[in-house]
Parts: structure tokens; C-alpha cells; sequence
């Protein structure tokens, strides 16, 4: 992350009067050690997407939808919401990859992410810092998911990013990447009801604000962490040194 973006990052969670996200970020940048699971979805092997307990139409993001789903003067916006808005704002002016929206039956959006191509490569390693893998000629990156609070719980995430997925073989895609953090099971488990499997753990280590990231791959079929059928060559992310 280059300075200029650590710094609105840094402002969003001062606006938001986030003392705890503040110091989080710093700390982060300053010495971290991060594991994440890289997962991937193959758009040839028959996939049934879930649905949401509403109605949901997915199309490509307008710029009126970027101040429904972002606004940050909204009385239900969590603790870390608008240091959550200000990153998806922050991408979104890159103009990177294309993004869609799920809407409700009154054309609301209800929720984001967008989509990346190998085309996108150049600006993918500037803009994330080498965060991400190189994109084969044949992969998409997803990226960004985003609920208002308000809409959360309604099962949105893993029906939406299902079909966004799907999208990806407009772009000339026949596998989607992505990338969650180890410990956050809630985001595993819609992507797991979204398609995909995991199949590289991503060390991310930060030291003295400057980035390194390498990777490990899972053995084929390895499993989620809390699935209880995990084999034991898969039960859990290993560091790599």
C-alpha cells in the first residue's frame, strides 16, 4: 500500500471515531504476520448457486449504486464500516476490473463485488502491492464483497457472489480466485455455499510498513478448517517461510 492510501485509510477510521481500527492499521503495517486461504471456483464442473431469502437480479455496477451501498452517514454502519466503504471507494476510483451489484425486486443495490482478468495484471500487483497471484491468461479475481448492514443475514453474500462468479466467463475466465483470512469462518463458509475450494494458503507479512507475500498449495482436494471431514494433510493453513 502506497502512502497516499495508507493515509485516507488512516482518515476513515479517525473520522469514524474508530480509536481500536486506528491503531489496528498501524500495528498491522508496522509488524504482522496474516494467514489466508486461497480459494478457487472451476465455472466447468456444474455448480447450483444458492439463492438469498430475496429475490436478487445481478447486473453491472452504476454510479448511482456507489452511494447507496457506500454511503457512510448511516445510522446502522458497524464499528469498522467506514473504513470498509473508504476501501471499496478507494478501489472504485482505479476504475480496475468490472463490478458488479445484486438488486433487490425495486432495482436497490444490496450488495458488490467486482471482477478481475488477466488483463488486469499490471494494475492488480501496483494497486494491491504484490498481494495477489499473477493471473493465467484463463483466471478472474474476486474481490471486495460488501453488505450494507442492513441487508446482512438475508444470505445474500454466497447467492451473489455465485452468480457474480459466473460472470467471469463473459471476461474469457474458467477459474475464480480469492482470498479470506483463515480465521474469518463466516466468509468461508459463503464462499464454500458460493463454489469454491481452497488451494494455497497466502503468508502475508508486513514489516516497517513494507509487504511480503508468498504462497503455499493445498494438496488437491484439500478441505475448509472447519469442515470435520478434513483429511489431515489439509486441517489447517501452515506458515511459510
Amino acid at each position: 500500500m502506497n502512502l497516499a492510501r495508507l493515509a485516507r485509510v488512516l482518515l476513515a477510521s479517525a473520522k469514524a471515531r474508530n480509536v481500536n481500527g486506528l491503531v489496528y492499521q498501524l500495528r498491522r503495517r508496522f509488524h504482522s504476520d496474516g494467514l489466508q486461504y486461497g480459494l478457487r471456483r472451476d465455472l466447468a464442473e456444474p455448480f447450483e448457486a444458492p439463492d438469498a431469502k430475496i429475490p436478487l437480479t445481478i447486473r453491472a455496477m452504476r454510479q448511482s449504486d456507489v452511494t447507496i451501498l457506500l454511503e457512510t452517514d448511516t445510522q446502522q454502519m458497524s464499528e469498522r464500516g467506514s473504513y470498509v466503504r473508504m476501501q471499496r471507494l478507494d478501489f472504485l476510483r482505479e476504475g480496475i476490473g468490472q463490478c458488479y451489484v445484486a438488486a433487490t425486486n425495486s432495482d436497490e443495490p444490496c450488495y458488490m463485488q467486482c471482477l478481475l482478468t488477466s488483463a488486469d495484471n499490471s494494475r492488480i500487483q501496483r494497486y494491491f502491492n504484490g498481494g495477489f497471484p499473477t493471473l493465467a491468461a484463463d483466471e478472474a479475481l474476486i474481490e471486495y464483497a460488501f453488505t450494507p448492514e442492513g441487508q446482512q443475514g438475508q444470505g445474500i453474500m454466497p447467492a451473489a457472489m455465485a452468480r457474480i462468479a459466473e460472470k467471469a466467463a463473459d471476461l474469457g475466465a474458467r477459474r475464480v480466485i480469492t482470498f479470506v483470512d483463515h480465521e474469518n469462518v463466516p466468509a468461508l463458509k459463503g464462499c464454500q455455499r458460493s463454489g469454491f475450494r481452497p488451494y494455497l494458503i497466502r503468508n502475508d507479512r508486513w514489516l516497517l510498513f513494507r509487504r511480503r507475500v508468498s504462497y503455499q498449495p493445498l494438496p488437491a482436494g484439500a478441505r475448509f478448517p472447519f469442515d470435520t471431514e478434513t483429511a489431515s494433510s489439509a486441517e489447517g493453513p501452515h506458515r511459510v517461510s
